[in-house]
């Protein structure tokens, strides 16, 4: 279904199944990003994805605020962002897609699929690579406020899902598969080069084949590919400029760039099953009780934003001063999709009823239709 844009003044009152959202609800939750923005809280775009149809798209503040000898660029909802771990929820569709068809299991070990890899690495499975407890290398190990030198790397390897893999992420071991859960970029590089072994494709291609050409996602892409128009430039809490990185060296974990529009097409694919059945979409989104409610790239819980409690499905993302959050809401066949490029915004506290995402969904989920 083809997904249509709504202005958020105009009276439209959507009626599907049994939820109900009013012209009123949508107008609130504009409301609600203004006073965000207002406070100095938010710069950026929100979209409200209800039954295929975009009914809000709001952008506020500047996607640039004339850094680098460019003039200020106020944010539309066109603008161009790093979508940072977005892409980790676009990798585990991939991998999920796989599963689905045989060609990997979720309790193979990743070494079966790519005998290339080190030992250290080849003996977690793709369940334990996709869930964060892997117990690989960190690159993001180090002192704060530094950037590591993994994410400063150039070079003709920058971007490759297999030579990261087989070089920056084949590092000795912190501990055990299985034992903690880690937070490591390197465990879905990994996944993007099991990908390309499994299929014989790169991870760019893949994108491109199964997720970009059949959604028409025309501003989606991977570093070190160069977006169509300009970027958003991230700033620090403080306003100055986020620290340089190389997006590139994030691959397969968090390489994506794109903007909110085609974030909410994306979301419409997986609430709808377009790219993965009903039954794996179901086991990418189970939350895992003993990993505080992880997925498979991604975490699920039930929000008390409404009574009934409404089913959460959210992935975050960050890179630098640019911002993530994504949250479908599949028993209302809805989603929202907020990013922003500063530090400041309150974005990764929706569970715990703070932030921008929870204050636009209380605002706008309105009354459910008896």
């Amino acid at each position: 279904m083809r997904l249509g844009v709504v202005g958020v003044a105009a009276l439209l009152v959507v009626t599907c199944g049994t939820w109900k959202a009013q012209a009123q609800d949508v107008k609130a939750a504009a409301v609600a990003v203004d006073a965000a923005h207002a406070a100095g809280g938010f710069d950026g775009v929100v979209v409200v994805l209800d039954h295929s149809r975009v009914v809000m798209a709001k952008a506020v503040g500047e996607a640039n605020r004339g850094t680098g000898g460019i003039g200020a660029q106020r944010m539309t909802p066109a603008t161009v962002f790093r979508l940072a771990s977005l892409t980790k929820q676009v990798t585990a569709l991939l991998v999920m897609q796989e599963v689905a068809a045989g060609k990997l299991r979720l309790d193979e070990r990743a070494g079966e699929a790519m005998p290339a890899l080190p030992a250290t690495t080849g003996r977690v499975t793709v369940k334990q690579l996709l869930q964060h407890v892997s117990g690989l290398a960190n690159p993001s190990d180090g002192p704060d406020n530094v950037v590591p030198p993994f994410y400063l790397r150039t070079g003709s390897d920058v971007g490759s899902n297999t030579a990261t893999a087989l070089g920056a992420c084949a590092g000795p071991a912190k501990r055990e598969p299985g034992m903690q859960f880690e937070y490591n970029n390197c465990d879905y590089i990994v996944l993007g080069a099991v990908l390309e072994a499994v299929t014989g494709k790169t991870y760019t291609a893949l994108l491109e084949e199964r997720v970009i050409r059949p959604l028409g996602l025309t501003s989606w892409g991977l570093f070190p590919a160069k977006p169509r128009g300009p970027v958003a430039v991230g700033y620090s809490a403080d306003g100055t400029v986020e620290l340089a990185q190389n997006p590139a060296t994030y691959c397969a974990a968090g390489a994506l760039f794109g903007n909110a529009l085609d974030v909410a097409k994306w979301d419409d694919a997986l609430l709808h099953n377009r790219l993965l059945s009903a039954q794996w979409t179901e086991v990418m989104f189970t939350a895992d009780p003993k990993l505080c409610g992880e997925g498979l790239g991604s975490w699920a819980y039930n929000s008390p934003v409404t009574a009934p409690p409404v089913h959460v499905v959210e992935r975050q993302g960050e890179l630098g001063g640019t911002r993530l959050l994504n949250l479908l809401l599949p028993g209302r066949d809805a989603a929202v999709v907020l990013v922003a490029n500063t530090e400041k915004a309150d974005l990764f506290n929706t569970y715990s009823k703070r932030g921008v995402g929870f204050a636009v969904l209380k605002a706008w989920l309105g009354t459910p239709v008896p």
